[in-house]
């Protein structure tokens, strides 16, 4: 440094002291032409020696911008450093003169938003004002007002049920008057029973309730409504009782149905299923009596011998109960309710396993079943079937000993309706059987389609355990009329 003159030493120390407050570049810079040729060859070798001294293996993150001034030791490396730190004062001078050039638009932006955040200070004060002064009070008075109007719903719902209960009451009243008023002088049996039906509807709750024990008693009816309704109820079932029985008994038909159809007003709906069940079994029973007598005489009766007697007479009992099923049918569901007239057709299948029973039974005594299927199992079916066979002489083969085609083990033909099985009784015995199936057939289909029972229930009652306890159900008299 002291071979440059004192102006320039001193300027080029000022000038490098301004460059490392301004500049934080690289410390390397490129190297400095020369004019002469040993200047050149010497700049250039300081370079070399510069660039390979300022360029570490790992470089620096805080290395400061005039480092590479205050290591320089040749003119050289203090010119490449002013040189670099005077490019490095270009730059920062035109990014500060950017940044100035939009300091104006940023102080106006800035300047736009002071004046739009007075005026949304403005706006909430105004808002929170409105909301303190108007608003509270407008939300105060819908609460109270939303308030008011629940209570006022819950008063009205209340005053609804308190009239509801007062009319059941009144009702209630009425009905008990009007039973115990019907039982006494008029003995309107039918009135009496209204009014029962009636007073059921009322709910239980009602009726038992401290409000109408309280109520409906009356100097001519001191006791509790249920009190007085369970003995209205239990005195006319008996009454109806009794004259449905009387009047079954002296065969008056409308008296029996005028009494039949009372027994659900009073909620005593099984007790006239059950009697009415007894009252059609007693024609069943009668009718199955009279086909069997039909056929008694002497010696059995002639009509027995018909081979197909016992079929008839089944066939009528099937028919009577169809033609019963069929015409009170409408009137049980009627009065009873839908689905009922199965609990009478069960009873009615009851009394068709008895009656029909018995005609099997007499059926079986008359033909000799017995016997004959003792007599039939003796022979192999071999043995059978060769009996309708024509009976050759000569080469027949050997004769078998007890074959129903020859007689004694011999050669002689003998006739088998003589003896062994008469084939000709067994095919009308058979003949018999398959009618008795077709009509039990027949009935069974028709009494499964009428009381249109689920299918697991039919095959319940259809079950070869239960047979011929399947429900029974009525078909025209067409399909159950006698063969002939």
């Amino acid at each position: 440094m002291s071979a440059l003159p004192n102006g320039a030493a001193t300027r080029s120390t000022a000038n490098m002291s301004a460059a490392a407050h301004k500049s934080s570049g690289p410390s390397s810079a490129p190297a400095v032409s020369a004019t002469s040729s040993g200047t050149t060859a010497t700049a250039t070798t300081t370079t070399t020696t510069i660039t390979t001294t300022t360029t570490p293996s790992k470089p620096q993150k805080d290395a400061s911008p005039s480092a590479a001034l205050r290591t320089a030791t040749t003119p050289a490396e203090i010119r490449a450093a002013l040189t670099t730190l005077h490019a490095r004062e270009s730059t920062l001078t035109a990014q500060l003169d950017t940044l100035l050039s939009t300091h104006a638009d940023l102080a106006r932006s800035l300047l736009r938003l002071d004046n739009l955040r007075a005026g949304l200070g403005a706006q909430v004060i105004a808002a929170r004002g409105v909301s303190n002064t108007m608003l509270a009070s407008a939300s105060e008075t819908a609460s109270r007002l939303s308030g008011r109007v629940r209570a006022l719903d819950l008063e009205k719902q209340r005053v609804e049920d308190t009239l509801r209960v007062v009319e059941q009451v009144a009702e209630l009243k009425a009905c008990v008057a009007g039973v115990v008023g019907s039982m006494g002088a008029p003995q309107d049996w039918e009135a009496a029973a209204g009014y029962i039906s009636r007073a059921a509807r009322v709910p239980d709750d009602i009726v038992r309730g401290g409000f109408a024990a309280a109520v409906v008693p009356t100097v001519e009816v001191p006791d509790p409504p249920w009190v007085t309704l369970e003995e209205a109820r239990e005195s006319l079932c008996s009454l109806f009782l009794r004259e449905f029985k009387k009047a079954a008994a002296e065969g008056d038909a409308a008296k029996v149905t005028r009494f039949f159809k009372l027994f659900p007003l009073i909620g005593r709906g099984d007790v006239g299923l059950d009697v009415y069940g007894q009252y059609i079994c007693q024609g069943v029973a009668g009718e199955a009596r009279a086909s069997l007598k039909e056929g008694a005489g002497p010696a059995g009766g002639p009509g027995r011998k018909d081979g197909v007697f016992f079929a008839n007479a089944l066939t009528r009992l099937f028919d009577h109960i169809a033609r019963i099923v069929e015409a009170h049918s409408g009137l049980v569901e009627r009065h009873y309710g839908t689905g009922k007239m199965v609990k009478v057709i069960e009873r009615l299948q009851m009394e068709a396993d008895v009656q029909g029973g018995i005609i099997l039974d007499s059926w079986s005594d008359d033909r000799t079943v017995d016997r004959r299927l003792t007599d039939v199992k003796s022979y192999p079916f071999s043995y059978l079937v060769r009996s309708f066979l024509p009976q050759t002489r000569g080469f027949g083969g050997t004769p078998r000993v007890n074959s129903p085609a020859v007689g004694g083990g011999t050669n002689e033909v003998r006739n088998s309706e003589d003896e062994g099985v008469n084939m000709k009784e067994v095919d009308a015995l058979l003949v018999e059987i398959a009618v008795m199936l077709e009509k039990w057939s027949v009935y069974s289909r028709f009494l499964a389609g009428k009381c249109k029972v689920s299918l697991a229930v039919f095959q319940v009652f259809t079950s070869p355990s239960n047979w011929p306890r399947t429900p029974l159900l009525p078909r025209t008299s067409l399909l159950f009329s006698p063969t002939s």
